[in-house]
C-alpha cells in the first residue's frame, strides 16, 4: 500500500503537528508512513567551513539527531498503537530544500502528504500556505493535508465542498472524486461527512438588468436557497448521507466556508483540484484557491487518479 508521507517541520523542538495527524490517518487507512525532515543547515555551514571532515562529522550528528527525535516524538502521540505502524525515516541533507522534497516524494509515491502550516505564532488565525505549500497543492501527485496546531478530537468532522451545478446535480465527475476521497479519510478517521454548499446571491441590479434571461429559482434569495437546498439534498442521498448531512452555507465561498470553520472548531475541509488551461495542467480553479487561502483549520486538497504531476 502506498504511504502516507509526513513533511516534519525544520526545527528540531518543534511540536510537530503534522506527525500526529498524519499518523492518525495512516492508522485509519491501515497504510505505512514516511517521515520525512531535510536537517540543512545553512548557519551550521557557515560556521564549519569549507572542512569536509567536519562537515561530514556534524552531517552524522545532525542525522542521528533527528532519529533520535522522530524517536521520542512517536513515544508521546497519545492514542495511537504506533508499533503497529510501518514507519521509515527519510532523512537528507540538502541544499536544495524544494528539489529534496520533490525527490522523496516521487521515490515514496504517498497517497497523501501531510505538512504543518499555521499562522498562530505569527498573530494570524488560520492556515499560512507558503510557496512550498502551493507547490505541493498544485503539482504533488497525490492528496495533501496542510494542518494547524490545533489538536483533533476522537471524532473530526469532515466537510466537503461540492457544487451541486456540476454536471447536472449528479454524483458525477469532480464532485464524484471530493466525495469518495472525503469518504475515505472520514472512514479512517470514524467520523461523519458532510457536504457543503455555498450559495453566491447575484447582484440585484443584474438580475433587473437581465429579467426574464435570469431563471426563476434565483428571482429572490428564498427560491434560490431552496432550489441549491433540493440540490445539495439530492448530492447527499446519491452518496448514501442522510440530508443531516447538507450543510448549505451563503455569502462568498471563501469566507463563508472558513467562517463555519471556525465557528465549528475542528474540522477537515477538502477540497478538490480542477483541469483548466490549454495543456490541461491540474491547478486548484480560481474559487479553490481563495478557499484554500481564507481556510480557518486543517485543509485536504484531493486529487483525481488521472491527475498528471509535472514533477513526473
Amino acid at each position: 500500500m502506498q504511504p502516507v508521507f509526513i513533511i516534519l517541520d525544520a526545527q528540531l523542538k518543534a511540536s510537530q503537528p503534522a506527525l500526529e495527524k498524519g499518523l492518525r490517518i495512516a492508522q485509519g487507512l491501515g497504510a505505512p508512513v514516511t517521515v520525512f525532515v531535510n536537517g540543512y543547515s545553512a548557519a551550521l555551514v557557515r560556521s564549519i567551513g569549507s572542512d569536509e571532515s567536519r562537515l561530514a562529522g556534524a552531517r552524522y550528528a545532525v542525522r542521528h539527531a533527528w532519529q533520535a527525535r522522530i524517536d521520542a516524538l512517536l513515544r508521546d502521540v497519545p492514542g495511537l498503537p504506533v508499533d503497529d505502524i510501518t514507519l521509515h525515516s527519510d532523512i537528507v541533507w540538502e541544499q536544495d530544500a524544494e528539489a529534496a522534497m520533490r525527490t522523496s516524494i516521487l521515490a515514496a509515491d504517498p497517497q497523501l502528504v501531510v505538512i504543518h502550516s499555521d499562522g498562530r505564532d505569527r498573530g494570524i488565525k488560520g492556515l499560512v500556505l507558503t510557496p512550498r505549500h502551493w507547490q505541493l497543492l498544485r503539482k504533488a501527485p497525490c492528496d495533501v493535508l496542510c494542518v494547524d496546531e490545533v489538536a483533533w478530537p476522537n471524532e473530526l468532522p469532515v466537510l466537503a465542498a461540492v457544487d451541486p451545478d456540476h454536471d447536472g446535480g449528479e454524483l458525477l465527475g469532480l464532485n464524484a472524486m471530493i466525495v469518495r476521497k472525503a469518504r475515505q479519510y472520514s472512514d479512517a478517521l470514524d467520523s461523519d461527512l458532510r457536504l457543503s454548499y455555498v450559495v453566491e446571491h447575484p447582484d440585484e441590479s443584474l438580475v433587473l438588468i437581465a429579467g426574464e434571461a435570469i431563471p426563476s429559482y434565483i428571482s429572490n434569495p428564498d427560491s434560490l436557497r431552496d432550489y441549491y437546498s433540493g440540490k445539495l439534498g439530492e448530492l447527499c442521498r446519491n452518496a448514501g448521507l442522510d440530508e443531516q448531512a447538507r450543510v448549505l452555507l451563503e455569502g462568498r465561498p471563501a469566507d463563508a466556508l472558513a467562517e463555519y470553520q471556525q465557528r465549528q472548531g475542528p474540522l477537515l475541509l477538502v477540497l478538490g483540484t480542477v483541469h483548466r488551461g490549454p495543456v490541461r495542467r491540474m491547478l486548484l480553479g480560481s474559487t479553490a484557491e481563495k478557499i484554500a487561502g481564507s481556510a480557518r483549520g486543517d485543509l485536504l486538497v484531493v486529487k483525481d487518479s488521472d491527475f498528471d504531476s509535472p514533477w513526473e
